[in-house]
């Protein structure tokens, strides 16, 4: 997988459109800065342990590297397809303050398993660096649309455009089968 496609990959799973829609807001319609930047550096270093953790983890497990990109594969394509139907995540309650940053916003919307298996299946096949590297270019997207104010019509375009999103996820998830595939 090329960089540029595991940036996209990693666009495409964090879908910050999306994940923005149903974050707890300050009254300015404004995620909290504090709250982005906690979700920014758990979910980074998630990403980045996840990866080096990577090889020693599916050693132990006995699966191959390619094995495990059709898992992460199909995982992909059933979270696209998941995210292209319901298009609106559901509402998570908020710890307020900061702690936003910690649930719902890097779990379950940043850390969702599509994240974690992209994780694994690009540290494997494309290093850690590279892979933090990505994952840290979409969460920058995520929280340049985090802080921007949202109102009914940014939520319907947030929408249409995390289904956008959705869809490259499911291509995403296609090519890690396929690649899997060749190289087994």
């Amino acid at each position: 997988m090329s960089g540029l496609l595991l940036v996209v990959a990693f666009m495409a799973a964090i879908n910050p459109l999306r994940s923005r829609i149903a974050l707890p807001e300050d009254g300015r319609g404004r995620v909290r800065p504090a709250a982005i930047a906690v979700a920014f550096a758990v979910s980074l270093g998630a990403i980045a342990l996840l990866g080096w953790w990577s090889a020693p983890i599916l050693g132990a497990l006995e699966v191959t590297p390619e094995t495990f990109r059709i898992a992460a594969g199909l995982v992909t394509i059933l979270a696209g397809a998941w995210a292209f139907a319901i298009p609106t995540p559901a509402a998570e309650p908020e710890l307020g303050g900061w702690r936003d940053g910690l649930w719902p916003i890097a779990f379950p919307r940043l850390l969702a398993p599509e994240v974690l298996m992209l994780a694994f299946a690009g540290a494997t096949q494309n290093g850690v660096a590279a892979t933090a590297g990505a994952a840290a270019a979409a969460l920058a997207v995520f929280g340049l649309v985090g802080a921007m104010p949202t109102g009914g019509r940014t939520i319907r375009v947030f929408a249409a455009a995390g289904r956008v999103l959705a869809v490259l996820l499911v291509l995403v998830g296609i090519f890690l089968m396929i690649d899997g595939i060749r190289d087994v």
